[in-house]
């Protein structure tokens, strides 16, 4: 077996002379990146066994059977092994350069709220509380940019004695929050044909037979469902289930026209509730046939459902891409299984749009709350539901 030591600047380029040299059949046997008198270089170990068997040798061989069942594993599968090599060597290359960029990303966040700090803090001495709101914001999922700007207001607009209470202070905070949330439940028209919208797994099906209870048991309202889901398997059976249960007429829509029919046949109905496809804020045809298929009628209420335990930048670009059906409201599921409410303030904030209620749980119907500014409010800045009798 031949072994030889490289030097390269990088891995690829040590991968094209060890390649050059020992051929496409060298084995990398180790790899780690040193520093020298030249800066930082890759060192690379590689060998070749000068008496390997090649694939095209095997293929000559007439009793292959025969053949194989002298050879090792070694020597069959002997021509993969610098490919399963060099890609080990990549994995660790990216394993590396993921770590190292994660870690910029965190000495990022620190530095940037080090500066926050040094602003809320310049122009004399502030309460230490004041940092307290601050951090606690953040921990709770609201963004870095959110927090300071609410620590801003509290610093030029509240007075030295307010300022020393931690507890008033994060009262006049959630007030702050209440206020700027409400702003988006200004001229809310509820209309009587409702739908669900969103990406798979939010919890479309489920809110709405949530929904679908509440109105029936609790309004004593006529309700009608119609669902466009066809892509998921079984998506139509369970909510025919709970369509069963209640002794709810169900419609399955396979083509516009038919839209248009079903609304039509439903229009004695007090509600009409709509259940669509759950399919990724990427797939732009699929946006555009919901698009398409809103235009048969013009009084569609249009609910996004969000995970709330999905990350806030999902939830963000979620939001944005969703607004080529320019839907009404917004409806957080999952709760109970969510560690911050922070990021709820930043959705409403960038989407624009309010939020009429909220789920934490599975169980129909009781696990849907309604919920106005004040609720939510309360349940960002404290981050627990506390209790579900809490609604404005």
């Amino acid at each position: 077996m031949q072994i030889k030591r490289y030097e390269a600047l990088s891995i690829n380029e040590g991968m094209a002379k060890i390649k050059d040299e020992l051929g496409p059949n060298a084995i990398i046997l180790s790899n780690k990146r040193l520093k020298g008198k030249r800066g930082s270089f890759v060192e690379m170990i590689a060998a070749r066994d000068k008496c390997c068997t090649s694939m095209s040798n095997l293929n000559n061989i007439k009793d292959k059977s025969s053949e194989l069942s002298i050879l090792n594993s070694d020597e069959v599968f002997f021509p993969f092994r610098t490919e399963i090599d060099q890609l080990k060597v990549l994995i660790m290359d990216t394993r590396k350069k993921a770590d190292i960029q994660c870690e910029l990303t965190e000495l990022k966040e620190t530095l940037n709220t080090l500066f926050d700090m040094l602003g809320i803090q310049k122009n004399g001495n502030v309460s230490s509380h004041l940092s307290k709101i601050y951090y606690h914001f953040i921990s709770i999922g609201i963004s870095r940019q959110s927090a300071f700007q609410i620590v801003e207001e509290l610093k030029n607009n509240y007075s030295q004695k307010d300022l020393e209470d931690y507890n008033n202070l994060l009262k006049i905070a959630e007030g702050i929050i209440e206020r700027s949330i409400a702003t988006f439940y200004k001229d809310i028209t509820k209309k009587r044909v409702i739908s669900f919208v969103g990406p798979a797994g939010s919890g479309k099906t489920t809110t709405l037979a949530k929904l679908a209870a509440q109105y029936l048991f609790g309004d004593k309202l006529d309700i009608g469902i119609l669902t466009t889901d066809t892509y998921r398997i079984g998506a139509t059976e369970q909510l025919r289930i709970y369509a069963d249960i209640m002794g709810l007429p169900l419609k399955l829509i396979c083509k516009k026209e038919e839209f248009k029919e079903s609304l039509d046949e439903f229009g004695e109905k007090d509600i009409i509730l709509i259940d669509t496809p759950g399919k990724s804020y990427r797939d732009e045809n699929y946006l555009l046939g919901l698009k398409e298929l809103f235009t048969v009628e013009s009084s569609i209420e249009k609910n996004l459902i969000l995970d709330i335990t999905a990350n806030r930048e999902n939830m963000i670009e979620t939001a944005e891409k969703f607004g080529i059906i320019d839907y009404d409201n917004i409806i957080f599921t999952k709760l109970d299984e969510a560690n911050n409410f922070g990021p709820i303030y930043n959705i409403i904030d960038y989407a624009g749009k309010p939020v009429f209620y909220i789920t934490n749980g599975q169980n129909v119907p009781q696990d849907l709350e309604e919920v106005g500014p004040g609720r939510l409010a309360r349940l960002i800045v404290k981050n627990t539901m506390v209790t579900m009798d809490s609604r404005s």
